[in-house]
C-alpha cells in the first residue's frame, strides 16, 4: 500500500491508520509530499497566508518566526519518521519541485539497492 500524503494532520490518527494497514499485513509505504515552502517558511517580508481549508487570512511578518516554524516543522517530520521506522513502514518524504517520477524511481532504486 502506497499512501502520498502532506500527513498535515492528526500524527495520532495518521499513525493508527497506517499502524492499522500493516497489522493487516499489508507492506505500507509513506510518501509525504510538501512544498518547499511548507518545510522552510522563507517567505521574506510581510506575507498574507491563508487556511484553504477555513479560509481565514493571516497578515504577518515570516522572519520572525521562521526560525521557530523550521524547528517545528523537523520535529513534525521526525515524528512520523521515527515512528514509520518503529512500525517497519518505509518513509520517503518527498518534495513538490521534484517531480513524482523521478522521487519514485529514486525511492525504488534506494530499494531494489537494500534488498
Amino acid at each position: 500500500m502506497i499512501v502520498l500524503s502532506d500527513l498535515l494532520d492528526s500524527p495520532e490518527t495518521v499513525m493508527a491508520a497506517l499502524k492499522h494497514f500493516r497489522y493487516k499485513k499489508n507492506e505500507v509505504i509513506v510518501m509525504q509530499v510538501l512544498d518547499p515552502l511548507e518545510r522552510s517558511f522563507a517567505l521574506g517580508a510581510d506575507a498574507v497566508v491563508q487556511d484553504l481549508e477555513t479560509g481565514e487570512r493571516l497578515t504577518t511578518q515570516p522572519y520572525q518566526i521562521e526560525k521557530s516554524y523550521r524547528e517545528a516543522m523537523q520535529g513534525f517530520l521526525d515524528r512520523y519518521r521515527k515512528q514509520c521506522l518503529e512500525h517497519h513502514i518505509d518513509y520517503v518524504l518527498m518534495d513538490t519541485a521534484t517531480p513524482f517520477d523521478t522521487a519514485l524511481v529514486a525511492y525504488l532504486n534506494k530499494r531494489e539497492k537494500l534488498m
